[in-house]
């Protein structure tokens, strides 16, 4: 894991949470709950790019999943712990899985928060709330 620490990566991956919901225009407490699982599944593809970006080992992934889930979204520890497991289980279900899609569409969202391209991640996001009806207003 380098010199970084967990906690460091944990610093790392609530500001880029933050960063993202701010980019594209989201106030969660002004979101449904499908859309709040929709943030969750996009920003836990943010998380497994960081994590491949910076070579972390399953358990770094899954913890920093978890206090994403917490810092981020506001998500209690068993909510977290469960939703975390799912979007683990999800990350190697294929394509048919839609929570792997939104997981993708969260990759990409990543490389364009890296690349400032605002955009795009606007675009990317709302995008995935049209295509499940959750449309963010």
């Amino acid at each position: 894991m380098d010199n970084v620490s967990l906690n460091d990566h944990r610093l790392q991956i609530t500001t880029f949470g933050k960063q993202l919901l701010q980019v594209c225009g989201i106030e969660f407490s002004q979101t449904s709950e499908l859309q709040r699982q929709i943030c969750g599944a996009f920003l836990f593809g943010g998380v497994f790019a960081y994590a491949k970006q910076f070579r972390l080992s399953p358990p770094e992934v899954q913890a920093l999943a978890i206090t994403m889930l917490k810092d981020v979204l506001s998500y209690n520890a068993g909510q977290a712990g469960g939703f975390s497991a799912r979007l683990i289980q999800a990350s190697s279900a294929g394509s048919a899985d839609t929570m792997n899609r939104i997981i993708h569409r969260g990759i990409d969202g990543y490389a364009q928060l890296e690349a400032k391209d605002n955009s795009g991640l606007h675009q990317n996001l709302h995008g995935v709330f049209e295509a499940f009806n959750a449309k963010y207003e």
